[in-house]
């Protein structure tokens, strides 16, 4: 099902959602509106209002001006499934398609191991990415915004706006007010908010409306008054002006128009439906049951032949009808006179009986038309869940493949276990979706409902085995992977290639737990033997990135850094920037990185892909990117940032329920408190991430992010800051011999290095300087660095002492360790870019343009930072073109010196 990619149908989009609402004849120009906006510098326009004041009709009037300038526009009215990343992500690409080259022929469907919630997040950040080299006007509209409340879509649709440049602009049209942090924005600027008052119709608007309408002059008292009684508001005068058509006196009927506009605006719509002819009056009833509609759909569902003709009258009665596609073809009601419509449904005969029966026949022609989405739901509204069950099976694989989480979830919950156990292939969707969701207990509540049968057939046993293997690797019960993997290995030949690979890096990475990496080559071997001709880049990922690993743990950072750094240009260049691949090789990267002190192309790393790490990584994957976020956070002086990236990582291992996580957060913590001096504090952290429930499933394996991180080293750490290390001496010793038996070179130097700062508590100089010696000299020629500075507890006057007397440590190496050792113990004032983000917000330099700034001082030329970034030359150049637009300079020298004034660097 989901490891033959190119046997399913491709993904559908419902191209009526990419185009504005069509002008009509007696359309009044909102030129205020259009100005207000074209002069505001903001780059997000939020037009908030009530249904009924004309906020699609300004904003489509805006879109068609700003698209006579030449500048690039797009238009997505949004629907209650768009609140879901995937979808809202997919939808946003396909509104910018036509205009913009770079938007043009993206793929949005992914295999099963891709489709994790990286294919949802990746594509935002692709997106975010290609935004970003785009340097011409540009303005993105959205309309119907109140059906997003999804905290993925509300901060992707904020990072959209910060990746904005001048004359670039988002409008977002709402019913009421967003949920998006707006104060940041308005402090600087960037927003421009357009409401109730700025869309009520003027005098002279509302003159013009009317005589475009009414075939009677009205005199000027009667607009005053019409244009009072209405207050502007654009729904309550086209009922008006629609009640006034064939009066003989509209003076008398405006007379008796008092009172509040909504109330005028219930008697209006009840007064015109009344005056339709039976047969028209009961259709424009009956078709509000729909969403959108086409002829074809009315005549199916309500059986009769005349649905053309009733079209095409409603429109030409004016009757709130919007044609929603270039043919004129298909239609829907404005929002306000559909409410009205459907709570008079009560008024038609046999409706209440009859109103189940049109939801299913609406289900079944929408099924045959290709409209999942909206068959699903009027199956659903028919009371109908088997047939429901049926075209969500049919779907749910594209949707997971195309990241789209949100809309199978609420599926699922939709539907009771009964109806579920149907349909196995909608439990395998459903226990993916709810896997890359991370409800990883509920997952497997999915996978127990398919029956003994379903399992063993030769049609669902390679999906179940990929995902008990993966989520035994996701809920971080190694072992329990692994027995799944070994239990497949004997009869590989018999398998899909993807299966192969699969089950060879789950042994590997067992493997490598135990300690024995020449079998774990072996497997990687067979996995990259299976991978490479299909080339499954996902798969491939990790069998390069479990070989780098191995590279690291016996302590060769240089080859594991080259290795890392080759995946993932592999992977970039292969078209694949933002995905759970890159994601995997981006940890790994970032690991290597920090440790052989490269710590700003480590932190680029971070900005680009903790979230994507965060979404679709495994355990250990997130244990040593946070580490390192978290500690280059502190080594820049940023305590609080620090503090907080721990959090984030605590938080995770809480909700996953994966104590491990949490565990490694606290073990952060407790290395912060001791820095911070409170030896308290740090002895309850140890308390707590030493609980046996923790380690209980690790017995006899050795957790890769604990290879320098573990309760043990905890405890030396504060035996050293309490001056009680020497005890432990003897332990130490026996922890260096045991690394060194399972050729765990990195960890070795590490506990070394303990021992000799031990030793020196214990006032054993000489000692201490033959055990530190002979770990540095292992260490510099390996390029290990951080695994040395970061616990220089004690290490500072051994350093200098070797700094002096050492033949066989290069100098320059311990002077580097000497600086690094002050900058880890040193509490810094937060920097100065933190300081200059909060006080002076206009023209924002990017985390990214910063990055690049900062590098562009130390002397990078444009084929460094591309390297360093892993993005082109010219992609380089358009950073710097931003940079210096911003900074009002015109060459690196002149923006790195305007920088430095500024405290930006």
């Amino acid at each position: 099902m989901f490891q033959n990619p190119d046997s399913l149908p491709a993904v559908r989009q419902n191209p009526l959602k990419l185009r504005p609402p069509r002008a009509g004849q007696d359309l009044v120009a909102r030129s205020a509106f259009c100005q207000r906006t074209e002069e505001s510098g903001a780059n997000l326009v939020l037009v908030s209002a009530p249904a009924g004041y004309g906020k699609s009709t300004a904003m489509g009037q805006l879109h068609r001006h700003l698209a006579d300038q030449g500048a690039v526009v797009g238009w997505l009215t949004l629907d209650p499934s768009d609140n879901d990343l995937g979808r809202f992500s997919q939808y946003v690409w396909l509104s910018l398609g036509a205009t913009l080259p770079a938007f043009q022929g993206q793929n949005f469907e992914a295999s099963a191991m891709e489709a994790s919630s990286a294919t949802a997040s990746g594509r935002s950040f692709e997106l975010l990415d290609a935004l970003a080299l785009h340097e011409g006007p540009l303005a993105l509209f959205i309309d119907e915004f109140e059906h997003i409340t999804s905290s993925e879509v509300l901060a992707f649709v904020m990072s959209l706006v910060s990746s904005l440049n001048a004359g670039q602009r988002l409008i977002l049209g709402s019913r009421h007010k967003t949920m998006l942090p707006l104060g940041r924005l308005r402090v600087q600027g960037k927003l421009l908010e357009l409401e109730v008052p700025d869309l009520r119709f003027s005098l002279d608007e509302t003159r013009h409306y009317v005589r475009n309408r009414l075939k009677a002059e009205l005199g000027e008292s009667d607009v005053a008054r019409l244009q009072e009684s209405t207050d502007g508001w654009a729904a309550a005068l086209q009922l008006t002006t629609s009640a006034l058509i064939g009066k003989a006196d509209p003076s008398a009927v405006l007379k008796g128009l008092n009172g509040p506009s909504r109330g005028i605006t219930d008697y209006l719509a009840e007064d015109v439906l009344d005056r339709l002819p039976p047969a028209l009056r009961t259709f424009v009833i009956q078709s509000s049951l729909f969403e959108s509609f086409c002829p074809e759909m009315c005549d199916a569902v309500f059986d009769r032949q005349d649905s053309t003709g009733l079209l095409l009258q409603t429109d030409q009665d004016n009757l709130f009808l919007q044609i929603i596609d270039a043919e004129g073809h298909w239609y829907r009601y404005h929002p306000l006179f559909r409410d009205f419509l459907q709570s008079q449904i009560h008024r038609l005969p046999g409706a209440a009986d009859d109103r189940q029966g049109w939801h299913l026949r609406a289900a079944q022609w929408l099924d045959g038309a290709d409209k999942s989405l909206p068959a699903i739901e009027h199956a659903l509204a028919a009371g109908a869940p088997e047939l429901a069950a049926r075209l969500m099976a049919r779907r749910a694989t594209d949707y997971v493949r195309t990241g789209q989480f949100g809309i199978v979830s609420k599926w699922l919950e939709a539907l009771p276990d009964a109806v579920l156990q149907t349909q196995p292939t909608l439990l395998i969707a459903g226990a993916y979706t709810l896997a890359f969701l991370h409800r990883y207990q509920d997952a497997t509540r999915l996978v127990g409902l398919i029956s003994p049968e379903v399992k063993a057939s030769e049609e669902f046993a390679q999906d179940l085995l990929v995902l008990q293997v993966m989520l035994g690797a996701w809920m971080d019960r190694l072992p329990e992977a692994l027995r799944t993997a070994i239990a497949a290995l004997p009869a590989p030949g018999r398998a899909a290639p993807y299966m192969v690979g699969l089950i060879s890096n789950a042994a590997a990475y067992g493997e490598i737990a135990v300690g024995n990496y020449y079998a774990a080559h072996q497997h990687l071997v067979v996995a990259k033997h299976a991978l490479e001709p299909i080339k499954a880049i996902h798969g491939l990922s990790y069998s390069q990135c479990f070989e780098g690993a191995i590279d690291l743990l016996q302590g060769n950072a240089i080859q594991a850094c080259a290795r890392f750094r080759a995946t993932l240009s592999s992977i970039i260049s292969g078209g694949y920037r933002f995905t759970s691949s890159t994601a995997v090789a981006a940890a790994h990267l970032i690991e290597a990185f920090y440790e052989l002190n490269e710590l700003d192309s480590a932190e680029m790393l971070i900005a680009d892909y903790l979230s994507l790490i965060r979404d679709s990584c495994l355990p250990d994957h997130l244990i040593v990117t946070y580490r390192a976020a978290s500690r280059i956070h502190f080594i820049r002086g940023r305590q609080r940032e620090a503090l907080e990236t721990l959090d984030c990582l605590q938080d995770m291992g809480d909700l996953r329920g994966i104590p491990r996580l949490s565990a490694a957060a606290r073990q952060g913590k407790l290395r912060l408190a001791l820095r911070a001096g409170d030896l308290a504090a740090a002895r309850r952290l140890l308390t707590l991430l030493s609980e046996p429930e923790i380690w209980r499933d690790w017995q006899g394996l050795f957790p890769y992010a604990e290879d320098l991180d573990d309760p043990f080293i905890a405890e030396v750490r504060i035996a050293l800051v309490a001056g009680t290390a020497p005890g432990l001496t003897g332990r130490l010793e026996e922890a260096i011999q045991a690394a060194e038996m399972a050729n765990r070179g990195r960890r070795a130097i590490r506990l070394r290095c303990l021992l000799a700062q031990a030793l020196e508590s214990a006032r054993k100089r000489q000692h201490a300087l033959e055990v530190l010696e002979r770990a540095l000299v292992q260490a510099q020629s390996k390029g290990l660095f951080r695994v040395v500075a970061d616990d220089s507890w004690l290490l500072a006057p051994l350093l200098e002492a070797l700094e002096v007397r050492s033949h066989v440590v290069p100098r320059t190496y311990i002077t580097a360790l000497l600086k690094a050792a002050s900058e880890t113990n040193v509490a810094y004032m937060p920097s100065t870019l933190s300081a200059e983000a909060n006080r002076n917000p206009e023209g924002d330099l990017s985390q990214r343009e910063l990055q690049i700034l900062r590098l562009v001082a130390e002397g990078c030329s444009n084929k460094d930072l591309s390297r360093k970034l892993f993005v082109t030359e010219n992609t380089i150049e358009t950073h710097l073109r931003r940079i210096y637009a911003k900074l009002g300079t015109r060459n690196r020298t002149q923006a790195v010196a305007r920088a430095r004034e500024r405290g930006l660097i």
